[in-house]
């Protein structure tokens, strides 16, 4: 054999061997042929789809707590499905800060969640009475209801609402429709009811759309696909069109943010209406927690520098080493921390509590 042909050889065996070894690692790491989800999801297919109850919607069509399923596991749920003291039990010689969000808000991710999520330790190191009404999966149509409802009930003397811009950016509209959930929460991951414009009534349809249309190849169209779908490797080269796709949809949704802003116009006007003072502090994705303010501001524009809302965000300076990694990608114990002191910094300053 010529040295050529040993050359070619070698080589070829060793593009062989670095395939087989990119293969097996991702297929370690969870990547399976034909999944072409985006890191960010948190979610897997499962054998048999289960519906948790850790949520409910209730007749005024919020996302709550159950709280005799938390209960069971250690967490208080008060009497309205929020991880907060019961209303009736509230100091009245305190002032009140009440919070509105979503995971991060509860405390998602944060070990123990009593100690160590940004709103269990405002409470606990501040003379004031937090309420928070944070809850996964929330979002700003959630909290323009909420604020409707216990603003005027629970009379706080101030208002945060908790934006997270990985998914509080509202790509459309949806109904409240009370008792019919607008996501589920199943032991393959938390599942929107509505997804790319259509509207899911069951967990189960939502899922089968997810693995079977969505993110996974396992009804090829073409023999394209048939190859994709047999591979790890393929399978995440192909994705990249689809993450372009998804880039080019979200660059469009960032320029024109009507949706969310009208449910967080909502929020403030109720907060105008009962005399308290509102900000919204933003929480931004691990992956643009490092960006420069400025640069920042500039990208979202349309939401962050809207006349009806300029002066109402709190944006504080961030790190990456704030959050965890995806596809969890909430704040850690770190990260609450730096939330829970640059609030306590800037509730100390508001002349409005003084």
């Amino acid at each position: 054999m010529s040295e050529t042909s040993k050359r070619l050889l070698f080589q070829v065996a060793f593009v062989a061997v670095a395939v087989l070894l990119i293969e097996g690692s991702l297929r370690i790491a969870g990547y399976k042929p034909g999944d072409m989800k985006p890191k960010w999801l948190n979610f897997a297919p499962v054998d048999t789809l289960r519906l948790v109850n850790n949520f409910k919607i209730n007749s005024d069509g919020l996302l709550v707590g159950d709280s005799l399923v938390h209960a069971y596991h250690g967490t208080h749920v008060n009497e309205g499905g929020f991880r907060s003291p019961d209303l009736a039990t509230l100091d009245t010689t305190k002032k009140k800060i009440m919070l509105i969000g979503d995971s991060f808000t509860w405390g998602m991710s944060a070990k123990p969640v009593e100690n160590n999520c940004f709103a269990d330790l405002l409470r606990n190191e501040t003379n004031y009475e937090v309420i928070n009404m944070g809850v996964p999966a929330a979002d700003p149509v959630q909290y323009a209801i909420i604020a409707k409802k216990y603003i005027p009930q629970v009379k706080p003397d101030y208002v945060l609402l908790i934006f997270f811009m990985g998914n509080d950016l509202m790509h459309e509209d949806r109904p409240n429709v009370p008792g019919e959930p607008f996501c589920y929460f199943t032991n393959a991951g938390t599942i929107l009811a509505d997804i790319d414009g259509r509207h899911f009534k069951t967990a189960e349809a939502a899922y089968n759309y997810i693995v079977n249309e969505k993110y996974y190849l396992r009804h090829p169209k073409n023999i394209v696909e048939r190859i994709v779908a047999h591979s790890s490797i393929l399978s995440r080269i192909y994705s990249v069109n689809f993450r372009l796709k998804e880039k080019l949809e979200y660059d469009r949704l960032i320029k024109n943010t009507a949706v969310t802003k009208k449910y967080l116009a909502q929020v403030k006007r109720v907060c105008i209406d009962n005399n308290v003072p509102f900000k919204i502090v933003l929480i931004p994705e691990i992956k643009e927690a490092a960006m420069p303010l400025h640069e920042y501001c500039k990208k979202y524009n349309n939401l962050l520098r809207d006349y009806s809302l300029e002066r109402d965000w709190l944006i504080f300076e961030n790190t990456k080493a704030n959050f965890l990694d995806y596809p969890d990608a909430h704040l850690n114990n770190q990260g609450h921390r730096f939330y829970a002191d640059s609030i306590k910094a800037f509730l100390k300053n508001a002349p409005e509590l003084k």
